[in-house]
Parts: C-alpha cells; sequence; structure tokens
C-alpha cells in the first residue's frame, strides 16, 4: 500500500514540473480568465470614470456583458481583459496585485486612462 501512495507523489511531482517549467503555460494562465463564455464574471480593475465600479458582478454571457460595458469598452479597451470568470477571483486578484504581471499591467493602464 505504501509503494503505491509513493508512486503516486513522485508522478504528482514529476507532472507539477513539467506543467511549472513551460513558460507557455504560464503566460496562457495570465490570460486564460478570458476564455470562459458564459456563467458569473467579475470586473476586477480599478473604478473607471466611465461608471464601471470595481468589483461589479455580471450574469450572462462574455458576449453580454461585452455589449453592456460598449461604451467603457470603447474607451478603455484594457477593461475587457480585467473581467474575469468568478471561478478563477482568486488567482487573478493574486496576479492584478503582483509587479510584474500582465494582470497588473492592465489594471495600472486603466487606473491611469480614467484618470484622463
Amino acid at each position: 500500500m505504501a509503494g503505491k501512495t509513493t508512486k503516486t507523489a513522485e508522478n504528482a511531482v514529476e507532472n507539477a514540473e513539467v506543467v511549472n517549467s513551460t513558460p507557455e503555460a504560464e503566460k496562457t494562465q495570465e490570460t486564460a480568465n478570458t476564455e470562459a463564455t458564459e456563467g458569473r464574471f467579475i470586473y476586477i480593475g480599478p473604478t473607471t470614470g466611465t461608471g464601471l465600479v470595481a468589483n461589479t458582478i455580471f450574469t450572462g454571457t462574455r458576449e453580454a456583458v461585452e455589449e453592456h460595458l460598449k461604451d467603457t469598452l470603447d474607451k478603455i479597451p484594457q477593461v475587457r481583459l480585467l473581467i474575469v470568470a468568478t471561478k478563477s477571483l482568486a488567482e487573478s486578484k493574486a496576479k492584478v496585485k503582483k509587479t510584474g504581471t500582465i494582470l497588473n499591467k492592465y489594471y495600472n493602464d486603466v487606473l491611469s486612462l480614467s484618470r484622463k
């Protein structure tokens, strides 16, 4: 029984190393939040001058959400990249706060454009 547990743990470690050692996989994870097409979405960017408030939750399809925010997206296109599926909220929020990530850059871009 202990031998089987050890093999499973070794396989898990090997799989984790393969996934974590691929730079493309990390980049995919940073932008995968826009892949969801239906469900609940949350805006993880700053409050904008166009009326979009931080942490606003949307229900429906991604297309419907983007149509609802058409005026905001026309003025600040980066907002689209800060609308994430609620299932990836914790991971995405952490990336927004971490300097050097693409989501942090988008957050700061939106913040800068909102002030204009």
